[in-house]
């Protein structure tokens, strides 16, 4: 499907942009704008640590690298000569220096919400259009689905899911973050580490095309 022509994948090295194969470029660079122009301000200042998947010509790098930096204000720090080392072998994690800012008083979130009383288990898949509280756990194995935010009143171990539709502004609260995978519209990031060692709630946004997770309340 050509909504899926492109998907944000975000390492501790910055941000990865996985190209569909079968895709051409003009198919692409429709995707790219349908999916940034949005929330260009999510994106502003990321870098781009390359493009993977499809393979491109110099022309073709060179076309995609100038929409990326010329229309949305990122930086590729990657060429087309270094496109084929494994992005498995990248290791995820955050930036000491990257500190998400204070939530705006203005950032009030309306709409439905889905409150669940009780521990997501193996297996369960909860999808719902609207953001999801979970008061409970959510367990190995477990998906949360959601096109608005996610807040977690326990562990999370599982998958999370947040802003579906390709809202980036949605984010993901949890006690204690221990994921298999976060994931806030395309950009997908796994659990580095040392997450869920700290002993504030969490909070997962978009911060430069990657998504930061940092204490929620600030001592």
């Amino acid at each position: 499907m050509t909504e899926n022509a492109v998907i944000f994948k975000g390492t501790k090295e910055g941000l990865f942009v996985i190209l569909k194969e079968e895709m051409d470029l003009d198919t692409i660079k429709s995707n790219l704008g349908k999916k940034i122009k949005p929330s260009k301000r999510f994106f502003e200042g990321a870098k781009i640590v390359n493009f993977k998947g499809k393979n491109l010509t110099q022309e073709e790098f060179d076309e995609l690298k100038e929409v990326m930096e010329q229309e949305y204000g990122m930086t590729v720090i990657g060429s087309n000569n270094d496109r084929n080392f494994d992005i498995k072998d990248v290791h995820y994690g955050r930036k000491q220096s990257e500190i998400i800012e204070q939530l705006p008083s203005e950032n009030v979130h309306t709409g439905e919400a889905l409150i669940i009383r009780a521990t997501i288990r193996s297996g369960q898949l909860i999808q719902y259009d609207g953001d999801v509280i979970v008061i409970g756990d959510v367990n190995p194995g477990a998906h949360i689905k959601a096109t608005g935010s996610v807040i977690i009143m326990g562990n999370v171990r599982g998958i999370i899911q947040a802003g579906a539709n390709g809202d980036y502004s949605a984010f993901i609260v949890a006690h204690k973050m221990q994921p298999a995978q976060l994931r806030i519209g395309d950009i997908i990031t796994r659990s580095p580490d040392r997450l869920g060692d700290m002993d504030n709630p969490e909070i997962a946004m978009v911060n430069q095309g990657m998504i930061v997770v940092e204490p929620y309340l600030k001592k």
